[in-house]
């Protein structure tokens, strides 16, 4: 025979740095050293165990040997060694005929699990439940688990061994059982605890267990004649699927992969509602706009088949499409809500009530949504109105300044102005309209003023030339024109066009006095002419 030893004996030892959780039997050093040696054996045969090209699955292999065999029978210890016996037989046929389907994660898990189960037939006490024995299975996991840095995996098994009847297999594994349990009970008894047999017999019961897992692994990963196996049925592999579903949304948060094995656990799950349900409520939790839309459908086909969680499927539904509706509510009262907003909480909450048709809430709120959708048509015909004023008096306006009326003009345009403040920003379409209206109004204005501020400049320059032509009352009075010319812009000097209203009408203001002075020099001028001439006609 082959002795398996020297690399896979280093490997026990370098499992024990890794931190673990608590195990049921086997302490968690043990365990982890366990399955990491039996990864170890089982890749001598089957090289991609557990691994593919672009991933890496032993850590959750580790993981299923950490949450252990109670995961396999709904949290519970096994009652016997008979049913745990039982349940490895069931787990190595079920996960033979998943692998078929899906390699990863979550298969990589239930060998983990698979592994532990088997590890723990092979541990004397490890399944016993009573509970004058619990001390000493603590005694025994403890002293284990100080003690198996220093096993080897020494194996005189040279080749893996199918496992085809599990009874078989381990009532052959485990001949001198009952022989071992009396002597370590007795050892412990005595006080000898670890000291005893179980000091030589611990590695060979690491030794048995690393067999062991690696048969049954090896079973599962054997590719040949299935001639006689019968397989699970369809409801058990669903169910399987349906826990895949689990584990990659809970555990890896994997939405990809999960959606992956969806189609599996579809083509398995022709008749299982209470299955659909179960998918629906994983994507729900995983609570992202993608999965809740999944989740919703996975219960509408629980819903729709006949099953007495009929109501209980529907209820959720209907717990779903208030919050739909409550959210859209919430949208809606916000500024700039959508058209659909209202529509879409109604159209929500009647869906949660076609559910759940006994739904207070559900009811209230669909007489809310309509008397909201009522207020909101009464409110958008206010906001239609008020601009349709607004923009008609925009129009007035803008006749006004064609026709020169600048004082009016502006007047009106300010009116327009007051009626678009009445515009708020419950709609969009009507806030964007006002706002361009606003803007429109402020650059007429501003155009109005700045022709308003030229016909100043023109007078100015009229009465320049007719000063120039020594028309000086002519000048004057047009000069004075100006202050009159600017009245209709704003006295508001912290402005542009302020400032330059008030430096034209000081502009003005210094050429009448300028003219003045002009057409006082030229009346001087004059007289002093005239003066002249009659003192010439004297001599």
């Amino acid at each position: 025979m082959t002795r398996t030893v020297g690399k896979i004996g280093l490997l026990v030892s370098v499992c024990m740095g890794l931190t673990v959780l608590d195990a049921a039997a086997w302490g968690p050093r043990a365990q982890r050293a366990i399955t990491g040696t039996s990864i170890q054996v089982v890749r001598r045969t089957y090289a991609d165990a557990y691994k593919t090209y672009d991933f890496n699955y032993e850590e959750d292999v580790f993981y299923g040997a950490e949450v252990g065999p109670e995961f396999l029978n709904a949290g519970r210890p096994f009652a016997s060694d008979a049913d745990a016996i039982a349940a490895v037989e069931n787990e190595i046929r079920l996960l033979r005929t998943a692998r078929k389907y899906r390699y990863g994660s979550y298969f990589s898990f239930r060998m983990g699990v698979l592994g532990s189960l088997v590890a723990d037939i092979m541990l004397p006490f490890a399944l016993d439940g009573a509970p004058q024995t619990q001390k000493l299975r603590r005694d025994i996991e403890s002293d284990i688990d100080a003690h198996v840095a220093g096993y080897r995996f020494e194996s005189d098994q040279a080749d893996r061994q199918r496992i085809r009847v599990a009874r078989d297999y381990f009532k052959l594994r485990r001949e001198f059982h009952n022989d071992a349990k009396r002597m370590i009970a007795d050892d412990y008894r005595r006080g000898r605890g670890y000291d005893g047999y179980l000091k030589q017999a611990g590695q060979a019961f690491f030794v048995r267990s690393v067999d062991a897992v690696s048969d049954a692994w090896s079973t599962v990963l054997q590719v040949a004649d299935d001639a006689g196996v019968v397989d699970p049925s369809p409801d058990v592999l669903a169910w399987y699927f349906v826990d895949e579903i689990r584990y990659l949304l809970e555990e890896k948060a994997n939405f990809y992969q999960a959606e992956k094995t969806y189609a599996f656990f579809e083509h398995t799950a022709s008749d299982l509602p209470d299955a659909y349900e179960k998918v629906g409520d994983l994507f729900y939790a995983f609570n992202t706009v993608e999965s809740r839309q999944r989740a919703v459908r996975e219960w509408r086909i629980a819903n729709n088949a006949d099953s007495v969680n009929r109501q209980r499927v529907g209820n959720k539904l209907a717990a779903h499409y208030i919050a739909v509706g409550e959210a859209a509510l919430a949208k809606a009262a916000l500024p700039g809500a959508s058209d659909d907003d209202l529509p879409n909480a109604l159209n929500a909450f009647s869906q949660a009530l076609s559910f759940d048709q006994s739904n207070q809430t559900a009811a209230a709120r669909i007489e809310e949504t309509n008397v909201a959708i009522a207020r909101r048509q009464e409110h958008h015909a206010m906001q239609v109105n008020i601009l349709a004023s607004a923009e008609s008096t925009m129009e007035q306006a803008e006749r006004q300044r064609l026709a020169g009326d600048f004082g009016n003009a502006l007047a009106t345009y300010d009116q327009a102005a007051s009626l678009l403040e009445g515009i708020d920003n419950t709609f969009k379409d009507q806030e964007k309209a006002a706002e361009n209206n606003k803007r429109a109004i402020k650059k007429h204005k501003t155009d109005i003023i700045n022709d308003v501020l030229d016909a100043a400049g023109d007078a100015i320059d009229a009465g320049d030339r007719a000063r120039d032509n020594r028309e000086y009352e002519a000048a004057i009075q047009t000069y004075g024109r100006v202050p009159a010319i600017l009245s209709v812009i704003p006295a508001d000097e912290s402005t542009a066009l302020g400032k330059d209203k008030q430096e034209y009408i000081e502009t003005a203001q210094n050429k009448i006095e300028e003219a003045k002075q002009e057409k006082m020099r030229e009346t001087q001028r004059q007289q002093d002419l005239q003066d002249q001439a009659k003192q010439g006609v004297v001599k």
